[in-house]
């Protein structure tokens, strides 16, 4: 019997829309796993591959199957601004806050600018990853801001009155609500009140058997506390206000907790996929405590200082190294996870830091030939290049050169920004930037994939932020011009011959038209007062 017409026509409907949901379903299975490290206070030259002298053999094999960069860049010289960066793909001066959202008695960096009674927006890379169809997580230290309330339901606006929140309450505006499915953290790192993990915005006691309110807090005061049979436990920056944290608060069991609980997720999701028979890629966002102070290293890494399995306190011979050595035993934590759920030759792994190298003062690493800032010069805080200069990690394959999307052992000397990586989550799921998003971040996925070549550049120009964005610099090729908070041009220097910025060329006569126009360029692009109204320093990323 001969089909009618429209018979046909439906037919035709049909076979397409199949072949619709096929393919969009094959393309989300094609999607790697992403687990993002952010490391704290890691210095260029702290890091094996980098030339450090601690022991990092976990890091280093990511660099040995994938790729380091060696020109790579914090948004900002100091944590809290970083942060803010690094979810967002803008600079931290564009939610009105250069300085960063710090503490819980900041709101949130990503709902208002700088104000809570001021609408904003800023989408975060959770949110990206959510919209492609990615489960999404986050794990560690947050300096994101958010809301919390005494126990008068008043909201906590001023840091020494933190100690008098009502931990029952938990928290508001936190990163559920800004694009992770799941969220387990330190408010404000293991340095700042609160002392306690949150998860899903509640507050999660350390021991299960406590209630999740304030009864089982305490008051704290800056020193050293044997609360366990681990480690030594420290309170660093307290204050003259005693600080008020989990009964059972050991800084030196922050970063077995985080990795534990990124492990437990990983664990779930694939638990969850099979249960469902479906392939949900996930992105995990780790941001490790280590190595901030307090320099409290656990006794062994695996928790039970009974039988040392992991040594981790007295390992490399000093508490800053140890901290060092730590944090690679959390990234092999994740890495051999990956590895034996079958799934880390699909999983785009990166690795950087928020900010550059430590202070000389805190700065006690074992071993007189290490050189935490790689001889660039300055540290943390600092617009100079050991305060925002940092390794950058990418691998995603087997490690071998037909196994692996980045080619293994490769090293590029493109110039670029930490929050780059946002822009490439944008083009690795396929989605359109919108122009008010991610304004500062240009994909490096190109360049990850060999498909970019050295010579063609992946910025025109990147903008430098000091600590507290007190001081500002702006970079052209291998030109770094300083313009401080009067917005006075002071410096001037040539990376091309002297990485060390030793010799300052603000008065040879030779650059004054070049001064003059990064000048401009550096204040049209970087002002501060008004911060609706920059053009972005990148073109939005468009699927073409």
């Amino acid at each position: 019997m001969r089909r009618q017409p429209f018979q046909n026509i439906l037919s035709l409907m049909f076979f397409l829309l199949s072949f619709f949901l096929f393919a969009q379903d094959n393309r989300k299975a094609s999607l790697p796993n992403v687990v993002f490290i952010l490391a704290d206070d890691i210095g260029y030259g702290d890091i094996g591959v980098y030339g450090g002298k601690v022991p990092t053999p976990n890091i280093d094999s990511l660099a040995a199957q994938g790729i380091r960069f060696t020109d790579a860049h914090s948004p900002a010289a100091l944590c809290a601004p970083s942060r803010y960066s690094f979810l967002t793909g803008s600079y931290p001066y564009r939610n009105g806050r250069p300085g960063g959202s710090w503490d819980a008695n900041f709101s949130s960096g990503f709902s208002f600018n700088g104000d809570r009674t001021k609408a904003g927006k800023h989408i975060t890379v959770g949110e990206i990853m959510q919209d492609a169809g990615y489960e999404t997580a986050f794990f560690g230290k947050m300096h994101l801001g958010a809301d919390v309330f005494d126990k008068d339901g008043k909201l906590i606006t001023e840091k020494d009155k933190l100690n008098t929140m009502d931990y029952s309450r938990g928290v508001e505006d936190g990163l559920n609500e800004h694009g992770f499915d799941y969220c387990l953290g330190l408010l404000s790192g293991i340095q700042h009140e609160p002392f306690a993990y949150f998860e899903n915005g509640h507050y999660k006691p350390i021991d299960p058997r406590n209630p999740a309110d304030n009864s089982s807090t305490r008051l704290l005061k800056n020193g050293f506390y044997r609360v366990s049979d681990n480690g030594l436990s420290e309170i660093v920056e307290a204050g003259k206000v005693p600080a008020r944290g989990d009964e059972d608060y050991d800084s030196s069991q922050a970063g077995i907790i985080l990795t534990s609980a990124a492990v437990n997720f990983i664990d779930r999701h694939q638990r969850e996929n099979d249960k469902k028979d479906v392939d949900q890629p996930f992105m995990l966002y780790f941001a490790s405590q280590a190595i901030h102070v307090p320099h409290t290293p656990p006794f062994d890494f695996d928790g039970d200082p009974s039988t040392i399995n992991k040594q981790v306190y007295g390992k490399t011979g000093a508490v800053t190294s140890d901290m060092v050595y730590e944090l690679d035993l959390q990234v092999g934590e994740i890495i051999n996870k990956l590895e034996e759920e079958g799934i880390a030759d699909n999983t785009l792994i990166i690795f950087t830091s928020d900010n550059g190298a430590l202070w000389p003062n805190v700065t006690h690493y074992g071993n007189k030939d290490h050189d935490n800032n790689g001889h660039f010069r300055d540290y943390k805080a600092s617009i100079y290049e050991g305060g925002h200069r940092v390794p950058f990690i990418a691998k995603w394959g087997d490690g071998s050169k037909e196994g692996s999307r980045i080619k293994p052992a490769s090293v590029s000397d493109q110039v670029i920004v930490g929050h780059d990586w946002v822009a490439a989550m944008y083009e690795l799921t396929g989605q359109d930037m919108a122009e008010d998003q991610a304004k500062d971040s240009a994909s490096i996925l190109p360049i990850l994939l060999g498909k970019q070549p050295e010579n063609k550049k992946l910025h025109d120009f990147v903008l430098y932020q000091a600590g507290f964005a007190y001081d500002g610099a702006i970079r052209e090729d291998d030109l770094v011009l300083m313009v401080n908070r009067d917005n006075e041009a002071t410096e001037l220097y040539d990376l091309s011959t002297d990485k060390a910025q030793e010799n300052n060329l603000i008065d040879n006569e030779n650059y004054s038209e070049t001064i003059t126009k990064m000048k401009q360029k550096f204040l049209k692009y970087n002002d501060h007062n008004n911060e609706t109204v920059e053009p972005r320093t990148t073109k939005a990323f468009k699927v073409k």
